[in-house]
């Protein structure tokens, strides 16, 4: 009996912390990281800028919704909310030569790929840590540059705004 009664307020401690953010918290914050991402890649990108098209795992941002709302958000919802912007995975915008013996691996048409690996959210603060992927187009043969961000979002005022930031990867750093 004196064990459950230790344990009690553990358990509501626990219940009040699960509190997450709504979808329409979600959908405010959602077309800042891309905005973000999108300007970042484009201004710190090695070499000539990239210039081409953006392209957005969409499937990564309803991932990511899941983790700040606790569930998946529709996708259509979101690619509207981000401005439909071009939806692509992987496979399809990053490329690499294999067959010739140029070699190199570059993001399609010289676009920037934006992908939202990690999220969480409560009803005041949303954490993710967001990639883009560009082309290294100062090296031969060209390779990838990826810059990772850990961005935070807080609530005030009612308003979403950037809180936080911490780049974590920087193509240009690597050796």
């Amino acid at each position: 009996m004196k064990r459950s009664a230790l344990f009690a307020p553990l358990l509501l401690l626990a219940a009040c912390s699960s509190e997450r953010a709504t979808p329409e918290d979600f959908y405010a914050v959602a077309p800042q990281v891309l905005r973000f991402m999108e300007q970042d890649a484009r201004q710190n990108q090695p070499g000539r800028a990239a210039d081409g098209p953006l392209y957005v795992n969409v499937e990564s941002f309803r991932h990511a919704s899941d983790g700040v709302t606790g569930a998946l958000l529709d996708l259509d919802s979101i690619s509207v909310v981000l401005g439909e912007p071009t939806q692509a995975i992987l496979q399809q915008v990053l490329l690499c030569d294999t067959v010739s013996s140029f070699g190199g691996c570059w993001v399609r048409k010289y676009g920037i790929w934006i992908n939202w690996n990690v999220a969480y959210g409560t009803p005041d603060e949303i954490r993710g840590t967001v990639r883009s992927t560009s082309t290294k187009r100062n090296t031969r043969p060209s390779d990838f540059c990826n810059r990772v961000w850990r961005l935070t979002f807080r609530k005030q005022a009612g308003r979403w705004g950037l809180a936080d930031r911490e780049l974590i990867a920087d193509c240009r750093e690597e050796a």
